[in-house]
């Protein structure tokens, strides 16, 4: 016979069923959560996380006290190219400790010459002055004569006080040109300014260099003081002189100036620009002592190998250091008559150790390298030494430096 369950002991039976399927449940979610626990507090560790009641992070809050370092450890220059490790944050840095580049003024160029925007010529003229007052401040540059703004780029980044681009000899097309003085001015962030060396008569590469922004242009073949005349009139507007106005040069209502009522950055121009004409024959060096007197000319460039060739002398005696008195006697008429007029000299360094002569004899404005001689000459050099160390091992495929068999 078969027992009858009455509707109380259903709804009991019930009852219990669904009691024991909760209680299972809260079994089941309770051994997961106490199993994940320990996940959770490796990953709270880690992260720097704040706790449930808001409270910051043990890291955080020694961190605020100082008593925890944030910044990125330095590596020492012993073992810089094997420590890598060392080199990750001690703690992940936060954002709060962050500070706008505006108010960290370490990481700013020092760029006391530029201009109020990189596309206007910096002060050169102010930069010569200073070097002419004081040889400690005297300008060094590098000769820039690889038509690509790539280079430029990489030149600008070690912010050289200027970047000395020719086109006379250098392939620099028009545009080449106005790109590689833009990007001299920003990838230097205005520290550095941009002297250009254009053809004795090529009135576009004059203007392309002018409006683009160059500080300083150097007229090679200069002979006599009425050529540097008619360029002054060519470089400056009026009434200086009679530059033509580019309306493509500058943004109306947004392009600001250093001087007060210069909507068109044409003090700007007038004043910061230098002609430096260049002297390299023997006509322009017996007219050296006129040429400096011009009022306008900023600095005196000379040409040692066109006036080598212009004077029949041996241009390889003067590369070999082993120059002709008359050379030097052209020389010494040069210097003599730039101090007379007290203008400074400008060229460049065939090597570092002539720097001080140079500067002792009248130079404030020197190149000390040359894009393309410096990269053929790393090249070169970097070559060389890698094979004086292959050849070590000359004649022993298992020889070690010192000669001795390599041990199996």
């Amino acid at each position: 016979m078969t027992a009858k369950i009455g509707p109380l002991s259903s709804s009991i039976i019930a009852v219990i069923a669904v009691g024991g399927i909760f209680g299972l449940l809260v079994i089941i979610i309770t051994t997961a959560w106490l199993f994940d626990l320990p996940k959770r507090r490796r990953r709270a560790q880690h992260q720097g996380i704040m706790e449930p009641s808001g409270k910051k992070s043990l890291e955080i809050a020694e961190a605020e006290k100082g008593s925890v370092d944030v910044s990125v450890t330095e590596v020492s220059s012993t073992n810089a190219s094997t420590n890598y490790s060392s080199m990750r944050p001690t703690r992940p840095a936060s954002p709060e400790y962050f500070k706008p580049y505006s108010e960290q003024k370490e990481l700013h160029a020092n760029a006391p010459y530029r201009s109020s925007m990189l596309t206007y010529p910096g002060n050169l003229r102010k930069a010569f002055k200073d070097a002419q007052a004081d040889a400690s401040k005297t300008l060094m540059g590098v000769a820039h004569g690889i038509p690509s703004t790539f280079v430029t780029k990489l030149i600008a980044t070690t912010k050289p006080d200027f970047i000395f681009i020719d086109v006379e000899h250098g392939m620099f097309n028009r545009l080449e040109l106005h790109d590689a003085i833009h990007a001299a001015q920003h990838h230097s962030e205005g520290k550095t300014l941009v002297i250009v060396r254009v053809p004795k008569h090529d009135e576009v590469s004059l203007t392309t260099a002018l409006d683009a922004g160059a500080a300083g242009i150097i007229i090679p073949h200069t002979e006599s003081a009425e050529e540097v005349k008619k360029f002054i009139k060519e470089m400056y507007y009026g009434p200086k002189g009679q530059r033509s106005f580019s309306p493509w040069t500058f943004t109306p209502g947004l392009t600001t100036s250093l001087y007060p009522n210069d909507p068109y950055n044409v003090a700007t121009s007038n004043n910061h620009v230098c002609i430096i004409p260049q002297i390299e024959s023997v006509k322009g060096v017996e007219n050296a002592e006129e040429i400096t007197a011009v009022e306008g000319v900023d600095a005196v460039m000379f040409g040692p190998g066109d006036y080598l060739i212009d004077a029949g002398l041996d241009l390889g005696r003067v590369m070999a250091g082993d120059p002709q008195p008359e050379f030097l006697e052209a020389m010494g008429k040069f210097g003599a008559a730039a101090a007379k007029n007290n203008v400074p000299v400008f060229g460049g360094a065939m090597s570092l150790e002539m720097i001080p002569m140079l500067i002792e004899t009248g130079s404030r404005g020197i190149v000390v390298q040359f894009d393309v001689w410096g990269f053929t000459r790393l090249m070169h050099e970097s070559l060389e030494t890698a094979r004086g160390h292959a050849k070590q091992f000359e004649g022993n495929p298992k020889a070690i430096p010192n000669g001795q068999p390599k041990p199996e």
